[in-house]
Protein backbone atom coordinates (compact mmCIF):
# COMPACT_ATOMS: atom_id res chain seq x y z
CA UNK A 1 0.00 0.00 0.00
CA UNK A 2 2.84 2.53 0.97
CA UNK A 3 4.16 1.99 -2.57
CA UNK A 4 0.86 3.32 -4.10
CA UNK A 5 1.06 6.61 -2.20
CA UNK A 6 4.94 7.44 -2.51
CA UNK A 7 4.75 6.44 -6.63
CA UNK A 8 3.71 9.88 -7.22
CA UNK A 9 6.12 11.59 -4.96
CA UNK A 10 8.74 9.37 -6.57
CA UNK A 11 7.62 10.86 -9.94
CA UNK A 12 7.08 14.19 -8.38
CA UNK A 13 10.72 14.52 -7.74
CA UNK A 14 11.95 13.55 -10.69
CA UNK A 15 10.87 16.35 -12.28
CA UNK A 16 11.33 18.59 -9.58
CA UNK A 17 14.88 20.42 -9.80
CA UNK A 18 14.74 23.87 -7.80
CA UNK A 19 12.15 25.41 -5.21
CA UNK A 20 12.75 29.14 -4.60
CA UNK A 21 11.57 30.14 -0.88
CA UNK A 22 10.90 33.89 -1.06
CA UNK A 23 11.23 35.54 2.47
CA UNK A 24 11.33 38.80 4.18
CA UNK A 25 12.42 39.49 7.59
CA UNK A 26 9.13 38.69 9.50
CA UNK A 27 8.09 36.21 12.06
CA UNK A 28 6.46 34.32 8.67
CA UNK A 29 9.86 33.65 7.10
CA UNK A 30 10.37 30.97 9.72
CA UNK A 31 7.00 29.24 8.22
CA UNK A 32 8.07 29.59 4.92
CA UNK A 33 11.68 27.87 5.22
CA UNK A 34 10.38 25.02 7.46
CA UNK A 35 7.95 24.17 4.43
CA UNK A 36 10.30 24.48 1.92
CA UNK A 37 13.28 22.49 3.51
CA UNK A 38 10.54 19.89 3.96
CA UNK A 39 9.99 19.23 0.25
CA UNK A 40 13.23 20.14 -0.54
CA UNK A 41 14.87 17.34 1.51
CA UNK A 42 11.63 15.01 0.59
CA UNK A 43 12.33 15.79 -3.21
CA UNK A 44 15.87 16.18 -2.99
CA UNK A 45 15.87 19.39 -5.26
CA UNK A 46 18.13 22.27 -4.73
CA UNK A 47 16.58 25.32 -2.75
CA UNK A 48 17.05 28.70 -3.37
CA UNK A 49 16.40 31.43 -0.28
CA UNK A 50 15.60 35.08 -1.79
CA UNK A 51 14.90 38.30 -0.37
CA UNK A 52 14.20 41.05 -2.22
CA UNK A 53 15.95 44.02 -0.88
CA UNK A 54 14.35 47.18 -1.04
CA UNK A 55 17.19 50.23 0.06
CA UNK A 56 16.53 52.67 2.82
CA UNK A 57 19.27 54.84 3.65
CA UNK A 58 17.31 56.57 5.71
CA UNK A 59 17.17 53.83 8.84
CA UNK A 60 20.86 51.69 7.88
CA UNK A 61 23.59 51.73 5.43
CA UNK A 62 23.11 49.43 2.18
CA UNK A 63 25.94 47.08 3.58
CA UNK A 64 24.36 46.63 6.75
CA UNK A 65 20.94 46.14 5.70
CA UNK A 66 22.72 43.63 3.43
CA UNK A 67 24.22 42.03 6.02
CA UNK A 68 21.39 41.58 8.32
CA UNK A 69 19.52 39.65 5.88
CA UNK A 70 22.59 37.41 5.14
CA UNK A 71 22.70 36.48 9.23
CA UNK A 72 18.63 36.25 8.76
CA UNK A 73 19.43 33.58 6.12
CA UNK A 74 21.89 31.70 7.66
CA UNK A 75 19.90 31.70 11.65
CA UNK A 76 16.57 30.31 9.14
CA UNK A 77 19.21 27.98 7.43
CA UNK A 78 20.80 26.43 10.89
CA UNK A 79 17.30 26.35 11.99
CA UNK A 80 15.68 23.89 9.39
CA UNK A 81 18.92 21.96 8.64
CA UNK A 82 21.27 20.33 11.37
CA UNK A 83 24.03 22.27 11.31
CA UNK A 84 26.50 19.21 11.25
CA UNK A 85 25.19 17.96 8.02
CA UNK A 86 25.59 21.57 6.13
CA UNK A 87 28.72 22.69 4.77
CA UNK A 88 29.40 25.79 3.20
CA UNK A 89 30.35 25.93 -0.40
CA UNK A 90 30.91 29.13 -1.64
CA UNK A 91 30.32 33.29 -0.06
CA UNK A 92 30.46 36.23 -2.17
CA UNK A 93 28.35 39.12 -3.08
CA UNK A 94 26.15 37.20 -5.53
CA UNK A 95 25.56 35.29 -2.32
CA UNK A 96 26.13 32.12 -0.35
CA UNK A 97 25.84 28.45 -1.49
CA UNK A 98 25.50 25.01 1.28
CA UNK A 99 25.59 21.34 0.72
CA UNK A 100 23.14 19.33 2.41
CA UNK A 101 24.90 16.12 2.53
CA UNK A 102 22.28 13.46 4.08
CA UNK A 103 20.49 14.26 0.48
CA UNK A 104 22.78 16.11 -1.47
CA UNK A 105 20.74 19.37 -2.07
CA UNK A 106 22.44 22.67 -2.36
CA UNK A 107 20.33 25.71 -0.61
CA UNK A 108 21.26 28.74 -2.14
CA UNK A 109 21.53 32.18 -0.46
CA UNK A 110 20.44 35.46 -2.81
CA UNK A 111 20.03 38.88 -1.75
CA UNK A 112 18.25 41.12 -4.65
CA UNK A 113 17.63 44.59 -4.69
CA UNK A 114 14.19 45.70 -5.94
CA UNK A 115 10.57 45.65 -5.90
CA UNK A 116 9.55 42.12 -3.89
CA UNK A 117 7.32 40.97 -6.78
CA UNK A 118 9.23 42.16 -9.59
CA UNK A 119 12.22 40.70 -8.36
CA UNK A 120 10.83 37.05 -7.09
CA UNK A 121 8.88 36.49 -10.26
CA UNK A 122 12.29 37.05 -12.25
CA UNK A 123 14.06 35.30 -10.10
CA UNK A 124 12.02 32.32 -10.49
CA UNK A 125 12.14 32.71 -13.97
CA UNK A 126 16.14 33.07 -14.57
CA UNK A 127 16.06 29.79 -12.58
CA UNK A 128 13.63 28.26 -14.09
CA UNK A 129 12.31 27.01 -10.70
CA UNK A 130 9.63 24.44 -10.09
CA UNK A 131 7.89 25.97 -7.06
CA UNK A 132 7.40 29.45 -5.34
CA UNK A 133 7.51 29.50 -2.15
CA UNK A 134 5.95 32.68 -0.05
CA UNK A 135 4.62 33.57 2.97
CA UNK A 136 1.01 35.20 3.58
CA UNK A 137 0.95 37.11 6.75
CA UNK A 138 -2.94 36.78 7.18
CA UNK A 139 -3.67 40.57 7.15
CA UNK A 140 -7.07 39.95 6.37
CA UNK A 141 -9.93 42.49 6.48
CA UNK A 142 -9.28 45.88 5.68
CA UNK A 143 -5.50 45.99 6.37
CA UNK A 144 -5.17 43.04 3.49
CA UNK A 145 -7.10 45.46 1.49
CA UNK A 146 -5.63 48.70 1.93
CA UNK A 147 -1.87 47.19 2.06
CA UNK A 148 -2.63 44.61 -0.96
CA UNK A 149 -0.39 40.98 -0.49
CA UNK A 150 2.87 40.69 -2.23
CA UNK A 151 2.25 36.97 -2.06
CA UNK A 152 -1.53 37.20 -4.11
CA UNK A 153 0.85 39.55 -6.68
CA UNK A 154 3.19 36.95 -7.22
CA UNK A 155 0.67 34.40 -7.63
CA UNK A 156 -0.92 36.23 -10.35
CA UNK A 157 2.20 37.63 -12.03
CA UNK A 158 4.58 34.78 -11.68
CA UNK A 159 4.86 31.86 -14.85
CA UNK A 160 6.08 29.07 -12.14
CA UNK A 161 3.80 27.27 -9.95
CA UNK A 162 3.29 29.21 -6.51
CA UNK A 163 2.53 27.99 -2.81
CA UNK A 164 1.24 30.07 -0.17
CA UNK A 165 1.96 28.95 3.15
CA UNK A 166 -0.13 30.71 5.17
CA UNK A 167 0.64 32.63 8.38
CA UNK A 168 -1.24 32.94 11.91
CA UNK A 169 -4.28 35.99 10.47
CA UNK A 170 -4.86 38.97 13.16
CA UNK A 171 -8.44 38.88 13.44
CA UNK A 172 -8.36 34.81 14.15
CA UNK A 173 -9.70 33.92 17.62
CA UNK A 174 -7.20 32.70 20.30
CA UNK A 175 -6.88 28.84 19.95
CA UNK A 176 -5.74 28.94 23.54
CA UNK A 177 -9.59 30.68 25.16
CA UNK A 178 -10.70 29.02 27.96
CA UNK A 179 -13.40 28.00 26.02
CA UNK A 180 -11.78 26.79 23.50
CA UNK A 181 -9.26 24.49 26.05
CA UNK A 182 -12.51 22.63 27.34
CA UNK A 183 -13.61 21.74 24.27
CA UNK A 184 -10.31 20.39 23.45
CA UNK A 185 -10.01 18.20 26.73
CA UNK A 186 -13.50 17.95 26.98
Amino acid sequence: MTHLILAPVRNLALQMRTILAAVDQSRHADRVIGRAAELASLLRTDLVVVTAMVPDPMKISLAEQWNQIARFHRELIFKHFPRDKIAIESNDAKGSVYKYDPVGIRIYLKILPGNPVDTICKCADELNSDLVIVGNRGLGGVGGLVLGSVSERIVHKCSRSVMVVKGETLDRPNLDTPARQSVRTG
